[in-house]
């Protein structure tokens, strides 16, 4: 009997908090608890904070305070009337005087902006997109940059606004396809597949090229090029330049404007190529 008297007072002490002592009484443990849980307890915002010019974020676990002026957050600590009257008295003396009705004005107003923002941003990424496949289908089919502006538009918007009316047709206005802008979009395209055709080439580690020249409309030399490597599993075949040749178009020449492009894309050409033919100048590289 003793010894189950001692094991049950010394599983008592064990339960006890690290600051408490067994010969605390019960009130005393009652305050502790109470004190620790008024200086560890969460702050909660109150409507009349708003007389102060003070909305919250709508975070339930720990709320704080935000200006509806200057859009300041502060601590959760500071979800207190004195600190907020200090703010805006300190912050926005001019507006020391108002009442609680332009506090409630000023954000609604704001919120509404924010509203119309997200939905301007939304909208403009749509039309981003747009303007990037409208683009891509110029490049493709070789036509003019101008026709985006001067067929396409109009006839977009004249379809849109015969079958979903005036409104639609005012959304549709608002993507950019301008002879500048296609110009940007397909450089940007074509940089976006440079890169990426490079990063596999550096990944396979082996790629063969294929060269020829030829001759424009303007009477200048054009360097083609054609690059095939494994992906996966697979083997493409992408076209890779297009570069001119300033000076002759011999061996020799050809060699240095490839090399050049190739370092610049980081590969090594002068270590790793082995030329394979006659007619058209190719290299096989194993290894990056």
């Amino acid at each position: 009997m003793d010894k189950f008297l001692k094991r049950k007072e010394l599983d008592s002490e064990k339960n006890l908090e690290p600051d408490e002592s067994p010969s605390m009484s019960g009130d005393q443990k009652k305050a502790k608890m109470v004190s620790s849980s008024k200086f560890s307890g969460t702050r909660q915002y109150s409507e009349s904070y708003i007389s102060f010019g003070f909305t919250f974020t709508r975070d339930a676990n720990k709320p704080t305070p935000l200006c509806v002026v200057c859009g300041e957050r502060l601590a959760n600590s500071a979800m207190v009337p004195s600190k907020l009257k200090r703010h805006l008295q300190t912050k926005h003396p001019s507006l020391q005087n108002k009442n609680a009705d332009y506090f409630v004005r000023l954000h609604e107003n704001t919120e509404k902006e924010a509203t119309f923002m997200r939905k301007t941003t939304k909208v403009n990424e749509r039309a981003l997109k747009a303007s990037y496949q409208v683009a891509e289908l110029i490049a493709k089919s070789k036509k003019s940059h101008t026709v985006a502006e001067t067929l396409i538009l109009p006839a977009c918007k004249a379809i849109v606004e015969e079958m979903l009316g005036p409104e639609a047709a005012k959304e549709i206005a608002k993507v950019p396809l301008s002879d500048n802008t296609i110009s940007r979009r397909i450089n940007d395209m074509s940089a976006d597949i440079e890169s990426v055709v490079l990063e596999k080439i550096r990944i396979s580690e082996k790629f063969a090229l294929q060269l020829d020249e030829c001759t424009d409309i303007s009477g200048h030399a054009q360097l083609l090029a054609n690059v095939r490597f494994v992906d996966g599993d697979a083997i493409r075949e992408n076209f890779f330049f297009c570069k001119a040749l300033p000076e002759k178009t011999t061996g020799e020449e050809i060699f240095r404007v490839t090399s050049e492009y190739l370092e610049q894309g980081g590969l090594n050409i002068a270590l790793l190529c082995i030329p394979v033919s006659t007619k058209f100048v190719t290299y096989h590289l194993q290894g990056v």
